[in-house]
């Protein structure tokens, strides 16, 4: 009687159909700031973005322009101004290094509002290089391990820059199309959503590529938004999906985002 059952409820599960429906979306509230920015322990031009939300998917981010920010620590306070080729991007008027531990204070204002946030600079640490294999089907590489997922102690974000434009074979083609970027994380957690996530598309590269990868040390807080902000959008459609809900920010009201500061290490080499 119990095999019946199954066989019963398999038929019935084979047979049923899915119906498209079209749901109607309403308009969230896109009176916010979006804040993305990080200053590191590299003595360099740092640079921090300001956009407004989106409202649909695929769609390109609206710089908010027109803004006055600075960045302060310990006294010294450093100036930004808007990338008049990057609207929307704010350098600093000069090259600075982030000190680690130190706490950097960020204020920005956007017409009659003033938008503040601050950020513990995470000390940098030492990495071991990614791991890439050949593929069989067309011999080129793809990468098979960047890091652990889940580390209690130090979380980090991991930025993975390809290049094979250099090549004598891709001399012809489009530098851009040359190029790829992968973020991978080690967080403080481990969730069921992240073990159990969608696939994703295999990146593949060719012998010849300059591999840069970078680690970014991330405080406990700054590990918190990353792994928010994936259960809403990469380990979201997996077989454990969470309840939607808002990503925590350190920005004051009106802002949303993460002003952040971390310690940089780079490491790079070439596919032999």
């Amino acid at each position: 009687m119990k095999r019946l059952c199954t066989y019963l409820l398999l038929i019935l599960l084979l047979s049923s159909c899915e119906e498209q429906k079209d749901w109607v979306l309403q308009p969230g509230n896109t009176d916010f700031v979006v804040v993305d920015g990080i200053i590191t322990n590299e003595l360099k031009i740092q640079s921090v973005n300001l956009s407004k939300p989106l409202s649909g998917l695929n769609e390109k981010p609206m710089p908010v322009s027109g803004a006055t920010m600075l960045v302060s620590s310990n006294q010294l306070v450093y100036n930004f101004h808007e990338d008049l080729l990057r609207p929307g991007t704010y350098v600093s008027d000069q090259a600075f290094a982030g000190i680690k531990n130190k706490t950097y204070s960020l204020l920005i204002t956007s017409g009659n509002r003033v938008y503040s946030s601050k950020a513990v600079l995470a000390p940098p640490f030492d990495f071991v290089f990614l791991q890439y294999r050949k593929t069989t089907a067309d011999k080129n590489y793809r990468i098979t391990l960047v890091a652990s997922a889940f580390h209690p102690m130090r979380p980090a974000m991991y930025e993975i820059l390809l290049d094979w434009s250099a090549i004598p074979a891709y001399a012809n083609v489009n530098p851009d199309s040359c190029k790829a970027k992968l973020l991978f994380y080690t967080l403080p957690t481990l969730d069921v959503s992240e073990v159990f996530a969608p696939s994703l598309e295999k990146t593949v590269f060719p012998a010849g590529t300059l591999i840069t990868e970078r680690r970014y040390s991330l405080t406990d807080e700054h590990a918190a938004f990353i792994r928010a902000l994936l259960l809403e959008t990469t380990w979201q459609g997996g077989f454990f999906n969470t309840a939607s809900a808002n990503v925590p920010t350190n920005l004051s009201d009106g802002a949303i985002g993460f002003f952040g500061a971390s310690g940089v290490v780079e490491k790079q080499e070439v596919v032999k």
